[in-house]
């Protein structure tokens, strides 16, 4: 994927700390909305900058910029300039990304007594879709230069998008559950129709004052989808096949990815 460039620059760093006094963490999965809400928080200067600073590629390109090799070593250089003058720092991790930090008890050593917002959509199939086109063009936020133009409809691909964004949903659930984590979830379509009251949601959640003048009215993000993503929503709906040999063997195969999941967390 291509980097969003904007989250290196200097110009979005505070003013140094020691250490955040609280941590926001947007648990999320691909194309559920994050992007759009980490860019709102920022926004009221109250919420740090919570951005995919875990993210493979961005990862990579930190570890370049700071010299640093090891991750707890940039996530704490990120922390000391990313961290609002209220002492507010945020992130935005994807299900996967916890394998980074080499388990979750990593993660929780890294953000002690995180506030996690658990992001979803109601709508899953439309971000399938949409996980489908821009794992292909390579554009995953507004602006960036595709890799292609001429993304290919193809049923298993929507359909594994699909699938594996159930699954993460799911994982964050148990994951934050059976950890005691401190959370409250989140639906993307209700956050979008009503930005203040979600963003006051949130700073009543985490004991952070906000002033109401602060907290933007519409996304301060470009909505991405176009008449292809429903195109191929309709072409999905009408290629499934609920007596087809895809769902009858989707089950233990599903059953057993969680099963090794749930073990993977329990040794971590």
């Amino acid at each position: 994927m291509h980097l969003y460039e904007e989250q290196f620059s200097e110009s979005h760093d505070y003013p140094r700390v020691e250490a955040p006094s609280k941590v926001l963490i947007i648990a999320s999965t691909g194309r559920c909305g994050s992007h759009m809400l980490g860019h709102a928080l920022h926004e009221t200067n109250r919420f740090g900058f919570p951005l995919e600073y875990a993210n493979p590629a961005n990862l990579l390109e930190w570890k370049r910029r700071l010299k640093k090799d090891e991750l707890q070593a940039v996530m704490a250089e990120i922390k000391r300039r990313r961290t609002s003058p209220n002492g507010v720092f945020g992130i935005k991790l994807h299900y996967p990304h916890i394998k980074l930090f080499g388990g979750f008890d990593n993660v929780a050593k890294c953000f002690p007594d995180a506030y996690y917002i658990l992001l979803s959509r109601k709508d899953l199939l439309k971000q399938a879709v949409s996980l489908s086109i821009a794992s292909q063009t390579g554009v995953w936020i507004a602006g960036q230069k595709a890799v292609s133009d001429d993304p290919h409809y193809e049923f298993a691909h929507i359909d594994k998008c699909l699938r594996e964004t159930i699954l993460n949903n799911a994982s964050w659930r148990y994951t934050l559950a059976a950890n005691g984590c401190n959370y409250i979830e989140m639906n993307f379509d209700d956050v979008r129709h009503d930005l203040v009251r979600s963003i006051n949601d949130i700073a009543n959640f985490m004991g952070v004052e906000i002033d109401p003048i602060e907290i933007p009215r519409e996304p301060v993000t470009k909505k991405q989808s176009d008449l292809r993503n429903a195109e191929w929503e309709k072409r999905f709906i009408s290629d499934f096949n609920a007596s087809s040999e895809l769902l009858s063997n989707a089950g233990p195969s599903i059953i057993k990815k969680i099963e090794g999941k749930v073990k993977r967390m329990l040794s971590a």
